[in-house]
């Protein structure tokens, strides 16, 4: 059954993360126009062992972070959520960071922000002052507060390709990934489509994804219509 289902994702999955990823993207694009430059909001670690981590175990997961630095690009409310990626590493002494110029402002959080979470599946529970909160800086994705060669991963959920889509600002953007990460590190992005169909005129931004390998696969919820149907996108710094 698995292999049977797997096999249909690898022929189908692609397809279905274009047209589910053109959906989201009209969406988004909508909402830009009615100058919503950002949306903010926190997801509970569960979903990203979903679509970063292709549904491994919290344990699995975990273990497989022992002695890495990981950061979070554009973690919007994740850090103040009880039940999110932030948290749960901080709890077992993983060197977790999110990274949002929002962080640092004077944050309440409302009816619709416990609303949007939940329906990410969060429990939608926040602080303004959680554990770990040292680890969540005010920065921008083009300026990151680490030193060369210092990152191993790099996650960005709903960010890159969505929100930011001007390619000079991709390039200053992935130019810096390239400095914070390690040889080896990875960037991992979603929602994303299939990598084929992204074709760039900026040189910057086509010399710096020449400084990756770039692989894909078909991230889905099965029954959690929560997830995005989409490719998870995975830069390696070569």
């Amino acid at each position: 059954m698995k292999t049977t289902l797997r096999l249909l994702e690898k022929q189908f999955g692609p397809s279905i993360a274009n047209m589910s990823f053109a959906m989201m993207h009209r969406q988004v694009h909508a909402v830009q126009k009615r100058g919503v430059s950002m949306m903010h909001t926190a997801r509970p670690f569960a979903y990203y062992r979903k679509v970063f981590y292709k549904r491994h175990s919290e344990a699995d997961v975990l273990d497989s972070l022992v002695g890495k630095t990981v950061v979070d690009v554009g973690c919007g409310y994740t850090p103040y959520a009880d039940d999110s990626m932030f948290r749960v590493c901080h709890d077992q002494a993983i060197e977790f960071y999110g990274i949002d110029p929002l962080i640092g402002e004077d944050i309440k959080f409302g009816v619709k922000d416990r609303a949007l979470a939940r329906a990410l599946g969060s429990r939608g529970r926040f602080s303004t002052q959680p554990p770990g909160i040292a680890n969540a800086i005010s920065a921008s994705a083009q300026d990151l507060p680490f030193e060369d060669n210092s990152v191993d991963e790099l996650l960005c959920s709903f960010l890159l390709f969505v929100w930011i889509e001007d390619e000079s600002a991709l390039a200053d953007i992935l130019e810096e990934f390239l400095r914070v990460l390690k040889p080896g590190g990875v960037v991992k992005l979603y929602p994303l489509y299939e990598w084929r169909r992204m074709q760039f005129s900026n040189p910057k931004l086509n010399s710096v994804l020449s400084s990756f390998t770039i692989e894909q696969s078909f991230v889905h919820g099965g029954l959690d219509f929560r997830v995005t149907p989409a490719m998870l996108t995975e830069l390696t710094k070569l």
